[in-house]
């Protein structure tokens, strides 16, 4: 054998056991905890989403009664809660692994619930800010035409909030997607090493 080839031959063997080694329990307890996060994730947007409906229409009710077109933003704003919660579960609720699944399938399994988180929350305000624009022309144009007189500082303060929240929100979502990203990279890198 040639100088050449037995270095490559020794370069070869020692590849094989550089490889990293995932163990079935491991796998299983990163799928378990990404499904627990999801849950209590998912339960704390479920639960805001309702008692920010219930506290907009319990404490707003005289405020909002009198106004018909106050009334109709708040009608808006709740239809506009329940879609994004609609959405939302659909596209990030938790999913539970078959329990006779093997190394491979679970490791599969677990990249799949990455992604799908991932995509339930990279770029996600195209899908949640639609639904609200409406919302937003109604109140805006309510506080102006109902209210007299005019509070403009306060609708500006309300702009900013808007404003500020919403991006606030799709910043971090993003960067909620980034950390997925990353893992699911990790994970691309142990199976894509030659």
């Amino acid at each position: 054998m040639s100088a050449v080839s037995e270095d490559l031959r020794q370069l070869w063997q020692r590849q094989a056991l550089d490889a990293p080694r995932i163990n079935l329990a491991y796998i299983r307890h990163r799928t378990g905890s990404l499904e627990r996060r999801t849950r209590i994730r998912n339960a704390f947007e479920y639960v805001g989403g309702i008692v920010g409906m219930g506290f907009v229409i319990l404490f707003g009710w005289n405020f909002i009664r009198p106004r018909p077109l106050m009334s109709l933003a708040i009608v808006l704003w709740v239809v506009a809660m329940i879609y994004v919660m609609v959405q939302w579960h659909r596209r990030a609720a938790a999913q539970t692994p078959a329990d006779q699944l093997g190394t491979l399938d679970a490791l599969q399994f677990y990249r799949q619930q990455l992604v799908r988180q991932r995509d339930a929350r990279r770029g996600n305000w195209r899908w949640w800010l639609p639904p609200f624009v409406p919302w937003l022309i109604v109140m805006f144009s309510a506080f102006i035409v109902e209210v007299h007189p005019t509070p403009w500082v306060a609708i500006l303060g309300l702009a900013a909030w808007v404003v500020f929240g919403l991006t606030m929100t799709a910043l971090v979502y993003e960067r909620v997607a980034r950390g997925l990203q990353q893992e699911i990279d990790a994970l691309d890198s142990m199976t894509t090493k030659t």
